[in-house]
């Protein structure tokens, strides 16, 4: 009976410790939290956080913030795993869409250039 008790205390023991191993490694593999992702953004960019976001792209996690710097808005991508940045990148100027003098395709456009004849 002292046997039975000492294998099944030694088969409990293992079991927790292989518990531990398996936790230990899944919190590493967590990796970088949304705080510090900020962090490594503010790095990259000075300025003000409008917006930060994790997401799943083609099975890898990504930070996304949104930082309004005094001379627009930037997109910084951080790699969760490791916090390495990934892209920095000038989000387009406000009014950007707005300017008449590229060519739509629309027809009011190019009543001028018509007229020419």
């Amino acid at each position: 009976m002292l046997k039975k008790v000492t294998t099944v205390i030694m088969l409990l023991t293992l079991f927790s410790f292989n518990l531990l191993s398996v936790n230990a490694q899944g919190a590493k593999s967590e990796g970088i939290s949304m705080e510090k992702a900020k962090q490594i953004a503010l790095k990259q960019v000075k300025g003000e956080i409008l917006h930060a976001a994790l997401e799943d792209e083609d099975g890898k996690s990504k930070y996304e913030v949104i930082i309004q710097a005094k001379d627009g808005k930037y997109e910084v991508e951080i790699d969760k795993a490791t916090g390495k940045v990934l892209e920095v990148e000038r989000e387009g100027s406000k009014g950007e869409h707005d300017d008449d003098d590229h060519d739509d395709d629309r027809d009011d456009d190019d009543r001028d250039e018509q007229n020419d004849d």
